[in-house]
């Protein structure tokens, strides 16, 4: 058995919770990622997944093993980059698992120019934390909390139709008697679902009048659909919605923003510090975001 990409496949399933998703994300057929957890499944001679759902969740089994799959994959990337990069051990730096595969290459091209390997390693928000705080990551770009974010980034309504320019408040999103249909919806993905963003904009839209219903939280995929297929507007930043081909619009009645800062491994033996100042700007474009100051 083909220990490598057996698990590789098996943290890929996990972690999108689909085999086609996992496909993709590792470049392979669907019945191949498929074979390959079916073998490491009658390897371990139990179920890794419950496949009864159109989700598939991981079993208890699953759940037990993973952190073990995830070390043997770690374990060989880490030794194929040091066989091919030998004057330095490139970066681990968690990233927003929503930032898309244009912007991870140009941040990887723009750590290149700085004489810096980038290992980005894509993860919801409190994985990001794990990660660092585990030594499996250098550094983690993490939700801030209030007073310190390192970098911030306009949230507003990224729309399917050809709306911008115009704010739209939230009290347009109410339902009033007679509207055909149902109310339109604010979809919020994970990487906004936290006090300072999702939970504000919550009380601020029941404020408006609008439906605590209304503001949903889903992964990014679900809500663009969703979007995209309807009136429903997306919490997004600008260069989000220009990303995912969605007209932007800023927010009229509340403001919110999209907060990051730095997680360090404990003791920065890397020091991963000093090398994220170096790409503090590339940081920066890649969340569509700017540099906030003291």
């Amino acid at each position: 058995m083909d220990l490598e990409n057996t698990c590789r496949a098996f943290v890929a399933v996990s972690e999108r919770r689909s085999f086609t998703g996992a496909a993709a994300a590792i470049g392979v057929p669907q019945p191949v990622v498929s074979r390959r957890v079916a073998a490491l499944e009658a390897h371990l001679g139990g179920s890794l997944f419950d496949r009864t759902t159109r989700e598939v969740f991981l079993t208890e089994l699953g759940r037990r093993l993973l952190p073990a799959a995830e070390r043997v994959v770690e374990a060989a990337d880490d030794l194929r980059a040091a066989a091919t990069m030998r004057e330095a051990p490139p970066l681990r730096l968690v990233i927003p698992e929503d930032l898309s595969p244009t912007v991870t290459a140009t941040l990887i091209g723009d750590a290149r120019q700085a004489g810096v390997v980038l290992r980005p390693l894509p993860a919801p928000p409190a994985r990001r934390v794990e990660l660092v705080r585990d030594s499996r990551a250098d550094a983690a770009l993490v939700v801030a909390t209030a007073g310190a974010a390192r970098w911030a980034a306009p949230l507003g309504w990224g729309g399917g139709g050809p709306r911008g320019g115009a704010r739209v408040y939230l009290d347009e999103l109410s339902p009033r008697r007679g509207d055909p249909g149902p109310p339109r919806r604010v979809w919020v993905t994970p990487e906004d679902d936290n006090a300072l963003v999702g939970d504000a904009l919550a009380r601020h839209a029941v404020a408006a009048g609008c439906l605590p219903q209304q503001v949903r939280v889903s992964p990014l995929v679900p809500a663009l659909a969703a979007v995209t297929t309807s009136e429903d507007l997306l919490l997004c930043t600008p260069v989000q919605a220009r990303e995912l081909g969605l007209s932007w619009t800023s927010p009229g009645g509340v403001d919110l923003a999209r907060t990051h800062r730095l997680e360090l491994r404990p003791g920065d033996p890397a020091g991963a510090a000093s090398v994220m100042d170096a790409l503090a700007e590339a940081v920066a474009l890649a969340l569509g975001a700017t540099e906030v100051t003291a």
